[in-house]
């Protein structure tokens, strides 16, 4: 085992995260920007995709996602494809699911680069991942800086193969970038909603009154500036108070565009329009949804899968785990309730295994009980 390199994280200089108001326009640039062949820089991308994980629609579609990964349950299995409970122990472990976590987010953000921390009994004690700013995955390149052109080129540096665990293809921009139209528009959306409600939610107030002197004229603006759920006021014989309403609008074609791009988003992060947000809906159609969102999900346990076995492990023996022989594997789920009709259908010519239905469906099952011929006689009972 190689000695343990400085961490890459020791060398990072921290810079503040920009939280301006973003727009379409500056995502463009942004995106012109990372998409450089001479000098590709992500930060600015980046810096914007900060901001859209705080969209509470977006956030909740990710979270379902990676949930989907990170709830799963794994094995290591030898090559009989028979589970090793003894080595699968050695990554079922907190650092395991952060990895997991990283390795999903790579799939969004386009890219991440995970480092291992340390090694403590001979074991990994956590992963930690790289500030983004800092990668540039199109050179292989960790920056000091931000805005650095100059750094450290961790690919080809032996010394670091077996530390980092980089993830996600290196031209990649994730699927953020194709959110970030949507996710703007229904800020902006949200936005000029709001002001709306603010100018024309309420009635407009006036005051018709034939006063002249300063002191009628600022008792009467007074009183239309503190108007209240508990406002009274006083008037004078020749002074009348009126609301003028306003236009009957709800801000319709606001909600539709928040509709709409929320719509998009949930396409985009789980295939299909699920649950309360799908309009016009059935039973059929949220089935289809479901299972749009399965088929993503089964890609994405092979996307792990994948990379674990022909990635981590490798790193993992370097680091001395003793992992030869086996491979990593999500176990697979299956459809209980088709699975019971089969296993119905099997029992009327055939026996099945009573330990096999308990371990599989949960039920308990014990012989059945069978009444002596005489109390099946019905003439022994009428005699």
């Amino acid at each position: 085992m190689a000695k343990r390199p400085n961490k890459l994280l020791d060398k990072i200089i921290a810079t503040s995260v920009a939280r301006a108001r973003k727009d379409i326009n500056q995502w463009r640039m942004a995106l012109q920007r990372a998409e450089s062949v001479e000098n590709p820089k992500r930060y600015l991308l980046y810096n914007i995709y900060n901001e859209l994980i705080l969209d509470a629609h977006l956030s909740a579609e990710v979270q379902r996602r990676t949930l989907a990964v990170q709830g799963a349950s794994y094995n290591l299995v030898n090559e009989e494809g028979i589970t090793d409970p003894e080595k699968t122990k050695l990554i079922k472990r907190p650092w395991f699911n952060d990895f997991l976590r990283y390795a999903m987010e790579s799939v969004f953000w386009g890219h991440s680069l995970v480092q291992i921390n340390d090694l403590v009994e001979g074991e990994v004690s956590g992963v930690t991942l790289i500030n983004r700013n800092h990668v540039i995955p199109e050179k292989g390149l960790f920056v000091f800086r931000q805005t650095d052109d100059k750094g450290i080129f961790y690919r080809e540096d032996e010394k670091y193969w077996q530390w980092l665990l980089e993830i996600g293809n290196t031209n990649d921009l994730g699927l953020y970038n194709k959110c970030a139209p949507h996710v703007l528009y229904k800020r902006f959306a949200q936005g000029a909603w709001s002001e709306f409600c603010e100018i024309f939610g309420m009635p407009v107030r006036y005051l018709k009154t034939n006063a002249k002197d300063d002191e009628s004229l600022n008792r009467a603006e007074n009183m239309l500036k503190t108007m209240g759920s508990s406002f009274y006021g006083v008037l004078d014989l020749d002074e009348e108070l009126k609301f003028l309403e306003t236009a009957k609008s709800d801000g319709g074609v606001y909600k539709g565009l928040m509709d709409v791009s929320n719509n998009e988003i949930s396409k985009l992060i789980n295939g299909a329009v699920i649950g309360g947000e799908s309009q016009g809906g059935s039973r059929s159609k949220e089935e289809v949804g479901e299972r749009l969102s399965e088929s993503i999900t089964d890609a994405d346990k092979q996307f792990i899968e994948h990379y674990v076995n022909h990635t981590l492990i490798p790193k993992l023996i370097a680091l001395g785990y003793d992992l030869n022989g086996v491979s990593f594997q999500f176990e697979k789920s299956q459809d209980l309730k088709q699975l019971f009709t089969f296993t119905q259908g099997f029992m009327q010519t055939m026996d099945v295994d009573p330990e096999w239905v308990q371990d599989t469906f949960g039920i308990p099952v014990t012989p059945k009980t069978v009444l002596p011929p005489n109390q099946n006689d019905a003439g022994d009972f009428f005699g």
